[in-house]
């Protein structure tokens, strides 16, 4: 059986920006899905391994994902890091062919909220070398950003490693410290949001404390905007914000698809990211198959096509 998607037209402007090589990739879990836990899971993951009584759903708020985690470490902490480093020191069973894409584009930098070394091996091999070795926090700097580098925002596993205490930001305590004023994270996240163009992929950027990124970075602009208004001078246009998203597909009490509420469900989304000043690019994603996305990419990189069965095997697209 041959399935037939129709391909994902990215716009005009995304294009010109991602060709540019002066745009950021910022790199969520979606990219590594099937490879390590999702978030719920991790952390629950976590709780049995350390004794907590704490546990987490995928509707629990992101808050609480945070609290676990924290309740997780308190319980044992040495056990909390262990896990860690043994669930994603390991090799990645389904590595995804998103990182080749999104590796085969001139992006000038790379940043990744994820821990798993899945970027860091993948870029390896890709067509043009990116620069080694990865910078990681506790230890990000803004002087080494260019040159398609790599950026562990929240830390780096590499494989067979526990990773030390004080290198990893997932539950509360970590979060608050490295997202606090004046930090490491802070000083080196700020001002890439604010002043470079960037492409999101496989992230929903819903942690609360995204939320107080882009207002920082928006008051900043604005503040930015005024002084050179005053000054008789043009501050330029602003940078561009592009995020990829997997169009969502509400279904009713009987499983069948419902547009209303599946439309709802996109202009909701569509009002959060437009207050961060990040416009969504939708894409089908039936079952969390970003197919469409992966050959959007692949052929805007002029990657050569694999023949008819383009992807997973009995699947095609018709171009």
């Amino acid at each position: 059986m041959t399935l037939s998607l129709v391909p994902l037209e990215l716009p005009d402007e995304l294009r010109k920006i991602i060709l540019s090589g002066n745009c950021v990739a910022f790199l969520g879990s979606g990219l590594s899905a099937g490879s390590y836990h999702p978030w719920p899971d991790l952390v629950n993951a976590l709780c049995r391994r350390c004794g907590s009584p704490c546990s987490v759903t995928r509707d629990t708020p992101g808050e609480a994902f945070l609290d676990a985690a924290q309740d997780a470490k308190n319980a044992n902490r040495q056990e909390y890091l262990s896990f860690l480093g043994e669930h994603f020191g390991r090799p990645a069973p389904n590595a995804s062919f998103l990182y080749d894409a999104v590796l085969a584009l001139p992006f000038q930098s790379y940043l990744t909220v994820n821990l798993d070394p899945l970027l860091a091996l993948k870029a390896r091999t890709a067509p043009s070398k990116c620069r080694t070795p990865v910078c990681a926090y506790p230890s990000l700097d803004r002087k080494e950003m260019g040159n398609r580098s790599i950026h562990y925002l929240h830390g780096f596993i590499n494989e067979r490693a526990i990773p030390p205490d004080g290198t990893i930001v997932l539950a509360r305590g970590e979060f608050e410290e490295a997202y606090g004023d004046n930090s490491n994270l802070m000083t080196f996240l700020l001002p890439t949001l604010a002043n470079e163009p960037i492409v999101f992929f496989g992230c929903r950027l819903q942690e609360p404390v995204m939320a107080r990124l882009f207002d920082i970075c928006k008051q900043h602009q604005q503040k930015r905007l005024k002084t050179m208004a005053e000054l008789g001078r043009s501050a330029g246009n602003l940078p561009s914000r592009f995020i990829f998203l997997g169009r969502p597909e509400v279904k009713d009490s009987c499983g069948k698809l419902n547009d209303d509420l599946s439309k709802a469900a996109v202009e909701k989304q569509e009002d959060f990211y437009t207050r961060m000043d990040i416009r969504p690019v939708w894409y089908p994603a039936p079952e969390e198959d970003h197919s469409a996305l992966r050959y959007a990419l692949e052929r805007l990189a002029e990657l050569p096509d694999i023949g008819p069965n383009y992807g997973w095997e009995g699947s095609s697209y018709v171009r």
